[in-house]
């Protein structure tokens, strides 16, 4: 076959991507698997033997039968990982197949691999994630569409249509909310496309969407987790002001032209193509319903997330562009044909790239974890807990997550290796008259604090005979405490803005800090150690003048690169101090550090937001390596 016939021939385009991706699958499994929710869900899995079912998405559990499979066979935890990690991609090219060769729609096909890495990077590795299946199932829904136009007319074909259509409507809605928008739009996209608007279909399948998410929305507890995305969509109209302040839309400004760059070239390649074509229907229907979607995300998720969220949020985005650009967008002439499937090539090759450069961070963020965990080697315990400020939070990510993902980090090895370490912040702050000596206790979650021990599959963990020790900063800390910043305010001519130091009745002298932010250390994190790790202690004695909020003012530990915070610590945080009107009170804040970066930015300082007067004196600041 000719190489320009090889080029055009999307079938086999499709196949090279899938292999691709399942090659990335294998490459990457321990990055995909032991990471946030996809290892709670193995965890689950290696538990309970059983589907797990998160927030009434019954549809995505598909994926999950393989590792029960595998489970259930006795299978090694690296070979269960594995499995578990390529299950989906498996799913997603079962799709592929149906729409490329049962439907015969080779070219819309592609959108389900370029779906998968079309401005997608850390969000990759998030694989349990149910906004991919919702996606995906919304492409088999419009393609299934597509290819019913070809059944015989009829009544019989007519109902089968509806009813192959509701059940794929189904498989969308029962895998994530998103699915609301992105199959409103491929419907009138599809309606509009084939001139059916006078016709009964694509009005009764509306309905039927609508009857699905007012099913969903009922069916869904009003405190679980699907009721953050329908208090958002409520809150549209109110929060539509605020629209520019959303953190989603900064994302998506941030990253325009990195991972979103071929999403900009998609979006302006298909206006133009309307334009040219003078289609100025589909050019209304598709511009308004982008822009419509873009303010359901910015208002919706408009509050500040790690970037593998934030692409997760904006992967709906992909249906608006992928479907119209290869439906619509299809040259005539051979050498622009061409010059389209090097650029769909292209596109996908980026995303790899960008896939490869975050894995990166996943292998290290392991790495960290393998350190944790060396640490706990030289105790007899194998149930850790450890306070959020002894937790490097950049690569921890998300608390809740770390003991499951210990547990099967440290048991790769084998059973008897087992380890698990808990955190214990403010959301998953361990119960009162908790039995820690309880030999039988694990603590897997903020939501599952009283698993049995003896639920564990015993072939993949053993944490047997094991009570809880609660890890100290002693024992993360090596070596002497290194003072690097010290000011008792001693020099009357020392000014900071309309701060300035006085002296009280004794002679002592000290600051009166009337602005929002304290004299303090600021420079590099590099600027103290070369180490990777440190954990910093500030202390600062506080004289209110006035009543003041204690939760407020408060001593802060902050890590900064280009003016965005990495991690952060504030006092008074896990237990709000009390602060005596006209009387010294002291502060103290703890936090590890990591300084991996040599532009990390490190600040220390003491935080007055109300700008109430107070005094300060002695703010001494030091650190201690951090043995992890």
């Amino acid at each position: 076959m000719p190489a320009k016939n090889i080029l055009l021939n999307n079938k086999l385009l499709g196949q090279l991507m899938f292999l691709v991706l399942f090659i990335l699958a294998l490459l990457f499994y321990m990055e995909r698997t032991i990471f946030v929710d996809p290892c709670y869900a193995l965890f689950n899995f290696l538990y309970y033997r059983d589907y797990i079912v998160e927030a009434g998405r019954i549809a995505a559990v598909a994926p999950q039968s393989l590792a029960l499979l595998a489970i259930h066979f006795g299978l090694p935890l690296k070979v269960i990982l594995g499995v578990y990690s390529i299950s989906f991609v498996l799913l997603y090219y079962l799709i592929f197949l149906v729409i490329a060769y049962g439907f015969k729609l080779d070219r819309l096909a592609l959108a389900v691999p370029l779906l998968l890495l079309l401005g997608v990077k850390y969000s990759y590795f998030w694989i349990s994630t149910e906004t991919h299946q919702a996606l995906v199932y919304t492409i088999l829904f419009y393609a299934f569409l597509t290819w019913s136009l070809r059944f015989k007319p009829g009544i019989f074909y007519w109902i089968l249509r509806l009813i192959v259509a509701t059940g794929i409507l189904f498989l969308c809605f029962y895998s994530h909310p998103v699915a609301l928008f992105t199959v409103l739009f491929v419907l009138g996209f599809f309606v509009i496309d084939n001139k059916l608007w006078l016709k009964p279909e694509g009005y009764l399948l509306g309905g039927i969407i609508i009857a699905l998410a007012l099913l969903k929305f009922y069916s869904s507890s009003s405190s679980g987790y699907e009721s953050f995305y329908f208090k958002g969509f409520g809150e549209f109209f109110v929060r539509l002001g605020d629209v520019f302040h959303s953190e989603s839309f900064k994302f998506l400004n941030v990253k325009a032209f990195n991972i979103y760059l071929f999403s900009m070239i998609l979006f302006f390649v298909t206006i133009a193509w309307y334009v040219v074509k003078k289609d100025y229907l589909k050019l209304t229907y598709y511009l308004v319903s982008l822009l419509l979607f873009l303010l359901v995300l910015f208002t919706t998720f408009n509050i500040w997330y790690f970037p593998f969220i934030q692409e997760k949020n904006l992967m709906g985005l992909n249906i608006f562009l992928l479907i119209p650009f290869l439906k619509d967008v299809v040259f005539v002439s051979g050498r622009n044909r061409i010059i389209s499937q090097w650029f769909l090539i292209l596109l996908f090759v980026t995303g790899v790239f960008h896939v490869a450069g975050a894995a990166l961070f996943y292998k290290n963020r392991q790495a960290y974890l393998r350190n944790l965990i060396a640490i706990t080697r030289h105790f007899p315990e194998k149930k850790f807990i450890v306070s959020e400020s002894m937790v490097d939070r950049e690569q921890v990510n998300v608390n809740w997550a770390l003991a499951p993902e210990t547990l099967l980090l440290s048991s790769l090895q084998s059973p008897d290796s087992s380890v698990s370490i808990y955190v214990n912040d403010v959301t998953g702050k361990i119960d009162e008259g908790t039995n820690l000596n309880d030999s039988n206790l694990f603590i897997c979650a903020p939501w599952a604090k009283n698993l049995d021990i003896r639920g564990l599959n015993k072939r993949y963990f053993n944490l047997d005979n094991s009570v809880y020790r609660v890890l100290s900063e002693k024992d993360m800390l090596q070596g002497q405490e290194v003072p690097f910043y010290s000011n008792h305010f001693d020099d009357r001519s020392f000014r900071a803005g309309s701060d300035s130091c006085r002296k009280d009745s004794t002679g002592n002298s000290f600051f009166v800090l009337a602005s929002e932010f304290s004299p303090g250390f600021f420079g590099k994190c590099t600027d103290l150690t070369k180490k990777p790790g440190m954990m910093i202690t500030a202390t600062v004695k506080v004289f209110p003048y006035e009543v003041m909020n204690p939760k407020w003012l408060s001593l802060v530990i902050s890590k900064e690169k280009n003016q965005v915070v990495l991690d952060y610590h504030q006092s008074g945080v896990d237990e709000p101090p009390t602060l005596k009107l006209r009387q010294w009170n002291t502060i103290t804040v703890s936090g590890t550090i990591r300084n991996s970066d040599p532009e990390n930015q490190l600040k220390v300082y003491l935080w007055n937001p109300e700008k109430k007067p107070v005094g300060m004196d002695d703010f001494v600041i030091s650190y201690r390596i951090v043995n992890n």
